[in-house]
């Protein structure tokens, strides 16, 4: 898939929720990074046509992006109020192919067998907080859509649970084009193809996370403190810390202290980074 934004604007009442982003990405499973309020979830009902941008255009495989429901594009916002755990996953995905139209009685068990639920012979309300999630994505694969957006999926699962979602998306792959947003660089580094960074509805960085991680080379160090409390910035961003008989050892980005050494740095250095710098 090529995903194309051209000076994309969105504003509401006045207030810019996207600023004439443009970015060009390219690959099976794009991921939309960036903090609370960056303009991720503008631009996924953007691209499934709920909301129209107020000037520019995104654009999908050559093909402009207008305002419209599409049948070979299906959005799954972060939250969908009412969702029918309460019965069984086979139930659930027959209910919703028969709303749209669909009959194919071996349809649910094909699409519950291609994400890993096929062994779940019981209603989905005792299931996991990922496993509900993973059926939440399957009744928004019934039609076979071509594109498939996720808002958030990873959003309030532990460790455990986000990776079985992230391995749904895995698998997902060459079966349907995926854009997916999360504020983790961790879940893009895992599985996009390509990121787009989002800061204020402004494009902060695009492009292969291999290349965008590179962006911080030279700057990520770590370095071991002897104190008995977590310490205070000083020069540095501390990102990541663990203590330990000796002290805290730290993950830094910026300039370093005496005694600090160079390690590789992650998307994550990147993204901290990048979003940290002043933006437009």
């Amino acid at each position: 898939m090529l995903l194309e934004f051209r000076d994309l604007t969105l504003l509401f009442d006045g207030t810019a929720a996207l600023t004439r982003l443009t970015a060009t990405l390219r690959g099976g499973v794009i991921a939309l990074l960036g903090a609370n309020g960056s303009g991720k979830t503008s631009v996924l009902k953007i691209l499934a046509g709920i909301t129209a941008p107020t000037s520019g255009a995104a654009v999908i495989d050559g093909e402009e992006v207008r305002a419209g429901r599409k049948s070979w594009v299906s959005y799954l916002p972060q939250e969908t109020g009412f969702f029918p755990f309460f019965q069984h996953p086979t139930r659930t995905l027959s209910l919703s192919m028969q709303f749209r139209g669909i009959q194919d009685p071996e349809a649910p068990l094909n699409i519950l067998a291609a994400l890993g639920l096929e062994e779940e012979d019981r209603s989905a309300e005792g299931f996991s907080g990922g496993m509900k999630q993973k059926l939440r994505i399957a009744s928004a694969l019934v039609h076979a859509p071509r594109l498939l957006l996720l808002d958030e999926p990873t959003t309030g699962l532990d460790t455990r649970e986000r990776f079985r979602v992230l391995r749904l998306i895995e698998r997902l792959r060459g079966r349907v084009s995926v854009v997916f947003s999360t504020h983790d660089p961790h879940d893009a580094a895992a599985v996009a193809d390509a990121v787009l960074i989002l800061g204020r509805g402004h494009a902060v960085a695009s492009g292969n996370p291999v290349d965008i991680t590179r962006e911080a080379e030279g700057a990520v160090f770590e370095i071991t403190v002897p104190v008995d409390r977590l310490p205070d910035d000083e020069g540095y961003e501390i990102v990541e810390a663990h203590r330990g008989d000796q002290g805290y050892r730290l993950r830094i980005l910026g300039t370093p202290p005496p005694g600090a050494r160079p390690v590789e740095p992650t998307l994550e250095d990147a993204y901290l980074l990048l979003t940290g710098r002043d933006l437009p």
